[in-house]
């Protein structure tokens, strides 16, 4: 399978954003649900996190990993593809990209010889901590105007959607 690569330039990214601003604010026919509205959030919020160099080539799937393994280090494949909701072949492939690229390194568990156990190395954390600065400016951008109540408020919300969500994942 091969690896989705972004082609676009920062300038390429911005135009694409703005284009995609313009769709959303377009008055259509059908009614706008809050999940289309999520997923205008989430394509935006994407599109801004892979303007960047680093990172601009990285399938979604191995930021996931990079995350779950800056935030539990030396997690099994089994672990991250429970936390990352990812399949366990998808957690694979991209570990075995993630390790030749030197971002990730597997280790044999010292207490269970059977177990490997996969950890960041230096320049795993170093883009690791790039993407996080990079969402953290994002989501900073996304709420400028809303007050203290209503940022947990939505966060509650979205909290309420996620579970919903999971639930129907885990009852098919």
């Amino acid at each position: 399978m091969g690896e989705r690569r972004s082609n676009y330039t920062g300038a390429e990214h911005n135009e694409l954003i703005k284009r995609t601003i313009e769709a959303a604010e377009k008055k259509e026919p059908v009614a706008v649900t809050p999940m289309m509205i999520l997923q205008d959030i989430a394509r935006i919020a994407r599109c801004q996190v892979e303007c960047g160099a680093q990172t601009q080539t990285m399938q979604n799937s191995s930021r996931q990993i990079l995350r779950e393994l800056g935030r539990h280090g030396g997690l099994c494949q089994l672990d991250l593809a429970k936390s990352t909701h990812l399949k366990p072949p998808t957690i694979s492939v991209a570990l075995q990209k993630m390790e030749n690229d030197g971002l990730v390194t597997r280790i044999i568990d010292d207490a269970d010889g059977r177990a490997t156990r996969v950890y960041l190395t230096d320049k795993g954390n170093a883009i690791n901590k790039e993407i996080a600065n990079r969402i953290r400016d994002i989501d900073a951008a996304a709420i400028e105007g809303l007050s203290e109540e209503e940022c947990a408020a939505l966060a509650a919300t979205l909290e309420k959607i996620r579970d919903n969500l999971k639930k129907m994942v885990e009852n098919k």
